[in-house]
């Protein structure tokens, strides 16, 4: 078997929509190649594990792009997309899967969905690759995040502390789609609600049985993942919400929903939204 070669790559800001300090590329620190191994290889980040389990495969590992800023106001357009040029022409280029640290909660000045966008763009010169995303607890799911990736998984701790772990869970399940053992589906739910970041931890109740149940469902084998995000409330969004992603395997189980028997939104069963998200797009 040829070796393969797997792109590996990291876009993460959490936007602030009502912060007044803008988001230039250079509160990025782009990095790339032998620079940006280099810098997180063997770290508890999503860069580091998804580098980790690249590793593991024996693959020829490319990183186009390895840039993350600390919270703050929009992302400028430039830098928007000179990150999104940078992913997307690595992947053009030819590779036979993408392991992507993104955060979920991207607001550009001109793009509402800053990772749906990113995965659109990506499907677009690449419809059939692989496709592992690794989120933080705090995303903002969207139609567009769940239908151009393969797999999805979240971070399950605030403080967060799992960053390394959650890359690694949603690259073996893509590992093991790639080898033909699973042919994952996603289902994913979406509730309008905007919760504190100060309490909606999976520590604390109620999200911690959400979270719990969605751990157990994993664990145990009954999903490929499960995944509970209590998303971002500092950002004026269409598509701001808590929301859960189940990766399945197509050849058999049922997802069923971790939140609604939980948050009395009527009995468990098998995931359906009651309401339906608003579309996030293109700012003018």
């Amino acid at each position: 078997m040829a070796r393969r070669k797997i792109l590996v790559a990291m876009m993460m800001h959490e936007t602030n929509t009502f912060s007044p300090v803008p988001t230039p590329l250079t509160s990025f620190r782009p990095l790339s190649g032998p620079a940006a191994v280099q810098e997180f290889q063997d770290t508890n980040t999503q860069l580091g594990g998804f580098l980790h389990a690249a590793r593991e495969t024996g693959a020829e590992i490319v990183v186009p792009l390895a840039a993350g800023a600390h919270p703050s106001g929009y992302v400028e357009r430039a830098a928007y997309e000179d990150m999104c040029e940078a992913i997307v022409g690595g992947i053009s280029k030819g590779c036979d899967a993408a392991f992507l640290a993104l955060h979920g909660a991207m607001v550009a000045e001109h793009v509402d969905d800053g990772e749906g966008e990113l995965l659109r763009r990506i499907r677009a010169v690449a419809p059939h690759l692989p496709l592992a995303v690794g989120l933080d607890f705090h995303a903002h799911m969207t139609a567009p995040m769940v239908g151009h990736a393969t797999v999805l998984a979240g971070y399950r701790t605030y403080p967060h502390i799992d960053m390394g772990e959650t890359a690694q869970r949603a690259a073996r399940t893509l590992v093991r789609t790639m080898n033909g053992e699973v042919e994952p589906v996603m289902v994913w739910g979406w509730l309008p609600m905007m919760t504190s970041t100060l309490v909606h931890a999976p520590s604390r109740q109620p999200m911690k049985d959400v979270m719990d149940m969605a751990i157990g469902a994993e664990s145990s084998g009954a999903v490929l993942n499960a995944s509970v995000f209590g998303g971002f409330p500092h950002a004026d969004i269409p598509h701001l919400s808590c929301s859960a992603v189940i990766v399945c395997d197509r050849r058999g189980g049922r997802a069923r929903s971790p939140t609604r028997g939980r948050w009395g939104k009527g009995p468990s069963s098998s995931w359906t939204t009651a309401t339906t998200p608003p579309r996030a797009g293109r700012r003018t």
